[in-house]
Parts: structure tokens; sequence; C-alpha cells
């Protein structure tokens, strides 16, 4: 059962879901954790299964017959983080009204993961969505779900009439979130430190407004200088004493 998100029945090789008993459950979460810890510490491809299996205080090939592979592992250990996160989104989310404060809302979450999980963010960015496997994966479905805030966002926005439609969903969700990346990936690896709630109201100001303003006023000017100068060039030179 690759793939499968979090907060469902574990999944296992030799058994069923159903038929997992109390003691193979509780094994099963162990070897989660075990390897939570690992993978936040060291990423995927430094871990070794067999150090989860050591802080479990198993031997290696047991935790293969709960999980088939490492991927799997990280799968379900990404699940169970992305799980709770998802509903923290869609509760805050649901308690806002206006496009900006939703937004605002989606970067300020998102700003807080690299803060305060930047293993978690690391696993994601640099070794779970650069895999083949990714786009078939149960992970691809739960960064779906993580993401659609901002579809729901615009669409309220358009329907409010904060926005003309249609929008360009896809190209503004790429926007936010591949900014965000860039922006915090000193922060990722820990040689900066931010304040949250600043570059979130920052950033948000940014994506909504951008240079429009200022280049509108730059335009312009320049327009009108280049005018002047073509009056100017055009003009007709008068002579000293020339008959009027």
């Amino acid at each position: 059962m690759k793939g499968k998100p979090a907060g469902t029945t574990i999944a296992v090789v030799d058994d069923a879901p159903s038929a997992l008993s109390p003691r193979r459950q509780r094994r099963a979460t162990e070897i989660l954790a075990a390897a939570r810890e690992v993978f936040l510490e060291k990423g995927f491809e430094r871990t070794a299964v067999s150090e989860v299996a050591s802080r479990v205080g198993i031997v290696e090939g047991l935790v293969f017959s709960y999980f088939a592979s490492k991927r799997e592992l990280l799968h379900e250990v990404l699940g169970a983080l992305y799980e709770p996160l998802i509903r923290d989104v869609e509760t805050g989310y649901a308690r806002l009204k206006g496009l900006r404060a939703r937004l605002r809302f989606i970067v300020w979450r998102h700003i807080r993961v690299y803060v305060e999980s930047p293993g978690m963010a690391r696993l994601v960015l640099h070794e779970v969505r650069t895999g083949p496997e990714y786009a078939s994966s149960g992970l691809y479905a739960l960064h779906v779900r993580y993401t659609r805030f901002v579809r729901l966002a615009l669409d309220q926005a358009v329907a409010d009439g904060e926005l003309d439609g249609p929008v360009d969903v896809e190209t503004t969700r790429a926007l936010l979130y591949g900014g965000l990346e860039h922006l915090l990936w000193p922060v990722l690896h820990g040689e900066a430190a931010i304040d949250v709630d600043r570059v979130a109201d920052h950033y948000i100001d940014q994506l909504l407004h951008g240079l429009q303003g200022l280049r509108e006023r730059d335009t312009m000017d320049a327009r009108l200088s280049r005018l002047e100068t073509l009056i100017v060039a055009s003009a007709p030179v008068r002579r000293r004493g020339a008959a009027r």
C-alpha cells in the first residue's frame, strides 16, 4: 500500500491492515517515530534503515516486515506530518475574509514550516518532490490539498468582485510557493533568522501589488522626457536677424 496518506491504518507487507494486532500496531508506531527522528535529522539519503531499527531496538529486517522500502517509510512519515499541517491551514483559513487576509495567512503559515520544521521542508523540497515517483505518490495528493487554499482564495475573490476574473491560478500559486522557496533558502539551511510576521506582510504586498505602480510612473516619466527631447530636436533653428 505505497503512497497511502497518513491518518489511516499503517501499511504493512505481510499482514492486511485489519489483521494488525495491538502489539504490531505499537511496533509500527515506534518504527515511524524513530524514522521521523532520523529523517528530520539526516535527510533521506543519509538515513540508514539500520539506524531506525537500532533506535527502536529491533533488527533491520523487521522494519521491512512493516514497510516495503525505505522510500515507503519516508512517505508514511511525511504523510503524518502533512495531515495536521493541512488541518491547521484549513482551520485558520476558514476564519478569514478577503483576499489579502487569506493569502497573507497562507504565506505566514508556510513560512512557519521553514522556521519551525526545516527538516520537513528539506525532505519535501530536496528528496521527495525531485523523485520520479512523486507524481504518483500519496504525497503529491497531500501537497495538492495543502496548496488548494490559494485557488479557493482567488476563486472567492473573483466571486466577491475583489478581482476581475478569470485569474491564472496555477501561475499565482507557482509565484507564491516558488518565490517563498527561493526567499527562505537561507532560513532552510540555518544561515539566517527572520521575523515571520514582517516577511509575510512584505511578501503578500509584493505579490498583490508587485512593481506595477512604480513601472507605470517610470514609464510615463520616460515617455515625457523622450517627447520633450523630440520636440526640441525637431524645432526649427532660428537665426538672429532672420525675417519674421
